[in-house]
């Protein structure tokens, strides 16, 4: 082993993990105080760099840069924090996680109006640019600046949280919030102030890293991945177990990408994976999740759409009419859009039966979406070309790979559980840009061939109205079979156990068992609707393993309505529209997008299916106290569902 090479790998983990630590900070210091896991972080690490950018072309200083931006960040976030997460504090938190990532849209966008797409140069001061002699070898000055400076950083941080009385209240805070009202403390001022505080560390994060790594308008989403993997490993709201986290994570990638090349990709979730499963409250952390933050949890119970119902029923046959218009009201290209939302809408559907229905937050439905396609391609281009044969090969492929994730993660709860299933389809995300020979590595799976339906060259899915036909009906069909399978025993066990999993494990149940089961179901229909991508597609890309896919799910979700059934498939369908119709007219479609999913968790929290029954209810209302007609509460009970 080469010494030299050892300690240069050494220094640049060091490095590394203090600009990991820079930005984990701040996201550990706001989950300690407020339970939210913040989304926008990234963003704002991001922003930070081109604030510090902006500053330099105007004054020439980086010193005023690493002033002026940090600053200006913290205002921005102080901004967000009292125009948008103020108000939804007491919601729960899978609308705060959900707002982020809406908030985290529109700051990438307006980035990119403002300062463009292309990387930047981000110089760094003159005064430690250049290399130092460190014994044999040699080592960048701004590299060890970074290092010391992001330690000074964290010291102080550490310094106000454990000796001043602000810190004695923002402890106090998040342990027992009531009891610091009850002291006469506005605590939901220091909720501010906390989260301007971490919105600066996340603008000295990005001033440092400018002259260390490229300024994109991508780096945020680069990084908050591994920041959230540092602070869970640490230890949620523990700040001593993210200074741990972030050097050891820092150390295991820069050693990593020397000694173990080929596992580079895969280190850093094994590792928040084996934590996870061995010490799910982090290495240092000192409590669990408050109970109230764990699990989703509705105070309406909206029942699914029966499709008999006169309105489905309606639709159905709108939407069986549509290709009989192409070519003469609207392009082929109308139709298959359909399509991509029939499949979107199954991919959502999937999901909602884990969020909605057994209350857990999932971000690695990617990985059964992305199993699911990828074996429908290689089924289809190596053995037989049904897509019958080959859907029934995904099905089965990604129940099993749910059947197994769930085995080792269904005992974990809420944000544990949204991190490791996220950590299980990273590495399947890694797994397809490594395996060149199987998957084409990041150019994708390419040659597919047209598919069949049943592999004897009479029904080929390559015609857009025969595919848009069969997507139709097995979106259909996925639906009423999951409709059913809810409301059959199994269901309601599952159901119940979102509201109360002690009260059912006191009935006898054995709820890791139920939603295990469930989980493997869910994991069923993803891989069904990656099939369907991959068939409509004729091609495969590691990206449809990305987390951001489950993010998008999880956007389309709340858009329609979370634990309803056909409100995700509405929300799928309206997500997927939105982005064709708003790319068409604005290259900051993104940021429209995420100034309409904010709007909708702060004013339709329920999806916007909920919509029209709030305002016939308020009409109502208004009528009867106006001494218009009322109906009985007893009589009318049904119509909300």
């Amino acid at each position: 082993m080469d010494v030299n090479l050892l300690v240069l790998q050494l220094l640049n983990g060091l490095a590394l993990g203090v600009l990991y630590l820079l930005i984990a900070s701040g996201l550990s210091v706001i989950f300690g105080m407020t339970d939210i896991i913040n989304f926008a972080h990234g963003a704002l690490y991001m922003l930070g760099a081109y604030v510090g950018l902006s500053v330099i072309d105007a004054t020439g200083s980086f010193w005023l840069a690493l002033l002026l931006a940090p600053l200006s960040i913290g205002v921005v976030g102080v901004f967000l924090e009292r125009t948008t997460l103020h108000r939804i504090y007491d919601r729960d938190p899978l609308y705060h996680i959900i707002l982020t990532f809406g908030l985290t849209l529109m700051l990438s966008d307006a980035v990119e109006f403002i300062w463009g797409k292309s990387p930047q140069q981000f110089p760094g001061p003159d005064a430690i640019t250049g290399a130092v002699a460190l014994g044999p070898i040699f080592y960048p000055k701004y590299k060890l600046f970074l290092i010391v400076a992001g330690i000074a950083v964290a010291g102080g941080v550490w310094l106000l949280f454990e000796k001043t009385n602000f810190g004695l209240i923002v402890r106090g805070g998040a342990q027992s919030r009531q009891t610091v009202r009850i002291m006469g403390i506005n605590i939901s001022n220091y909720f501010t102030l906390v989260f301007g505080l971490a919105a600066v560390l996340a603008g000295v994060a990005g001033v440092l890293a400018g002259p260390f790594l490229n300024v994109t308008p991508t780096m945020g989403d680069q990084i908050i991945i591994t920041a959230f993997i540092v602070v869970v490993v640490g230890g949620l709201g523990s700040f001593r177990g993210s200074v741990v986290a972030a050097l050891l994570i820092g150390l295991v990638q820069s050693l990593g990408t020397v000694f173990v090349p080929q596992l580079t990709g895969f280190l850093v979730y094994l590792l928040m994976i084996l934590v996870l499963l061995v010490r799910p409250q982090g290495l240092l952390g000192e409590y669990e999740v408050r109970s109230d933050s764990t699990k989703v949890t509705f105070s309406e119970i909206i029942e699914p759409v029966s499709i008999t119902d006169k309105r489905a029923l309606g639709l159905l046959g709108v939407l069986a009419l549509v290709p009989l218009g192409m070519g003469s009201l609207y392009s082929p290209y109308f139709v298959g859009l359909l399509s991509l939302m029939f499949i979107w809408a199954l991919l959502a559907l999937s999901l909602d039966m884990v969020m909605g229905y057994m209350g857990l937050l999932s971000f690695g439905h990617a990985a059964f979406f992305g199993i699911g396609a990828y074996a429908t391609g290689l089924f289809t281009m190596h053995v037989f070309n049904s897509f019958v044969a080959a859907a029934a090969v995904a099905i089965v492929v990604a129940a099993g790979v749910a059947w197994i994730i769930g085995a080792l993660s269904i005992r974990l709860t809420g944000v544990y559980f949204a991190m490791i299933t996220l950590a299980f389809a990273q590495m399947f995300h890694q797994l397809a840009l490594t395996w060149n020979d199987v998957t084409g590595g990041s150019d994708g799976l390419t040659g597919m061939p047209t598919v069949d339906l049943f592999g004897a060259g009479l029904v080929s899915l390559g015609d857009t109205a025969t595919f848009y036909y069969f997507a139709l009906f097995v979106t259909v069909a996925a639906y009423v079979v999951t409709v059913k399978l809810l409301d059959s025993p199994f269901g309601r066990v599952v159901t119940a156990i979102r509201e109360s999993e002690r009260r059912v494990s006191f009935l006898g149940y054995d709820t890791n068992v139920y939603k295990r089961r469930a989980f493997a179901l869910s994991g069923a229909i993803g891989g069904l609707a990656g099939a369907l991508l991959a068939t409509y597609q004729t091609f495969v890309s590691a990206g449809t393993l990305h987390w951001v896919v489950s993010g998008d799910v999880v956007i389309a979700m709340m858009f329609g309505g979370i634990g309803t059934l056909f409100g995700p498939m509405f929300g799928a369908g309206l997500f997927i529209g939105l982005q064709e119709i708003l790319s068409s007219y604005t290259d900051q479609w993104r940021f429209v997008l995420g100034l309409l999913l904010v709007l909708t968790v702060m004013v339709a929290p329920r999806g916007l299916i909920t919509v029209y029954s709030s305002v016939r209810d308020a009409v109502r209302l208004r009528m009867g106290s106006g001494g218009g007609p009322q109906r009985d509460a007893a009589t009318d009970g049904g119509e909300n569902r």
